[in-house]
């Protein structure tokens, strides 16, 4: 909880007052597919990745006049090298959620991130985008 929310709270509270004063900002939280439709045995982190959810509509909401935008990105399991330690029969139980089959990669998040940042998303604002292969029902 103290990085999944406090981290992203007091990263938005210190960023927020830079941003306002320029009348622009973007910003990215990143939740996590758990977050929308919870994991079991991950209470804590699907709770904490659900409130970075909230959290985000919520700045969205409150700056949506300012030019700033606030919005997350859900990814779900994505191959990084602590993925790659991970047994295999597990990442498979993970990935078999997905219809993709398969994890996501670290420059289809920073994509998406990137996007998310763009002037093409700037009517966006409090907002989830998700990158889960198919597996986000909402």
């Amino acid at each position: 909880m103290k990085v999944n929310l406090q981290g992203i709270f007091h990263g938005c509270k210190t960023a927020l007052p830079y941003m306002s004063k320029q009348s622009y900002g973007r910003i990215v939280n990143i939740a996590s597919i758990a977050g929308k439709e919870g994991n079991a045995g991950m209470l804590a982190y699907s709770s904490s990745k659900a409130a970075v959810i909230g959290l985000t509509k919520t700045i969205g909401k409150e700056y949506a006049t300012s030019g700033i935008t606030c919005n997350a990105l859900a990814p779900a399991v994505v191959k990084t090298k602590m993925v790659e330690m991970v047994p295999e029969e597990q990442v498979k139980y993970m990935t078999d959620k997905i219809p993709m089959k398969r994890c996501g990669t670290v420059d289809e998040i920073a994509a998406m991130a990137v996007f998310m940042c763009s002037a093409e998303a700037s009517f966006t604002t409090g907002f989830c985008f998700d990158a889960s292969g198919g597996r986000a029902v909402y």
